[in-house]
């Protein structure tokens, strides 16, 4: 007999997609992980080559760039250096001299940009106003325009998202593994009786909970799966407001003839979105386990698919 696309799931079906649902939410939860992990580690060192070329190590997951230091000879509107906020570093590359390298955890401007001028080996004289007030930065007018202007971002929220996504995941595996081999520690240990109404934990004996059927333990999950996409959006939601910060802050008009070009970089956009994608993916994949998980399918219960004969 050939059913409907639109007909109910059969149970058989629906015992089979199960466990498939949770791997897959596993995989997506490693996806997130791993995106902090790249987040974290992204500019914090210095490839060099055979050949004495430096370049920075996954310097495309970049948070903000921006061009400046030194202007082009041949096109005045441009820079030939490029500076790159990480998520833990901020560092810059030289591209038509290859070279590359890192400097603070995070940017503190404008003194970085003479830092970066310190470390191409620029004439003392144009960065010297930068460690000397009463000196001038002379030949060197990206540096005088920004000798006055600073900021300082801060990182300790952001640091602080990216460590709780990490422990967000390595929670969920915890709880698969206790909820597999010892489910009695899951046990409600709330204090206040209004508390214990919401709480989802188990409550009762370890044998007790050791018998709770399959469907109590999807919908607990429901409730620790739904912290994932918080935990994917608070690091993009910070470092990006770090980023439009830097951002307005280079773009700033300051009579420049060459074009700083602050920018996000798009390594960073697209990882972060995959990553939000890849949450809620996840606690999906958690919904519908539970209400397949369900005596009677949750598409017979809403009403849809073709009555048979009809």
């Amino acid at each position: 007999m050939i059913h409907s696309p639109s007909e109910p799931i059969s149970v058989g079906r629906r015992h089979l997609m199960r466990p498939v649902l949770l791997v897959l939410a596993f995989v997506f939860a490693l996806f997130v992980a791993l995106v902090q992990i790249l987040t974290l580690t992204a500019g914090t060192w210095v490839n060099r080559d055979s050949n004495g070329t430096q370049r920075l190590g996954l310097s495309s997951l970049a948070i903000v760039e921006f061009d400046g230091i030194i202007p082009s000879q041949t096109n005045p509107n441009t820079y030939l250096v490029t500076m790159h906020q990480f998520a833990a570093s901020f560092a810059y590359t030289y591209p038509s001299k290859s070279l590359a390298g890192t400097l603070d955890s995070s940017p503190h401007l404008p003194y970085d940009l003479g830092a970066v001028a310190h470390a191409l080996r620029l004439p003392e004289s144009e960065w010297a106003c930068y460690h000397f007030a009463q000196d001038a930065c002379q030949n060197n007018p990206f540096l005088s325009a920004f000798r006055n202007s600073w900021l300082i971002l801060p990182t300790a929220t952001a640091n602080f998202a990216l460590v709780y996504a990490l422990i967000v995941v390595s929670y969920l595996f915890i709880t698969e593994l206790l909820i597999a081999v010892r489910p009695s520690w899951l046990r409600c240990q709330c204090y206040f009786s209004c508390i214990k109404r919401v709480c989802p934990c188990p409550r009762g004996t370890r044998a007790e909970i050791e018998a709770l059927p399959p469907v109590f333990w999807d919908r607990y999950r429901g409730w620790c799966w739904f912290m994932l996409p918080a935990a994917a959006f608070l690091p993009a939601f910070t470092l990006g407001g770090n980023g439009m910060l830097l951002k307005e802050y280079v773009n700033r008009p300051r009579g420049l003839e060459g074009d700083v070009n602050g920018r996000f970089g798009t390594g960073f956009v697209i990882l972060q979105a995959l990553c939000f994608a890849a949450s809620v993916a996840g606690a999906g994949c958690m919904v519908m386990r539970r209400r397949l998980g369900m005596r009677k399918s949750w598409m017979g219960e809403q009403g849809v698919g073709l009555k048979r004969g009809a």
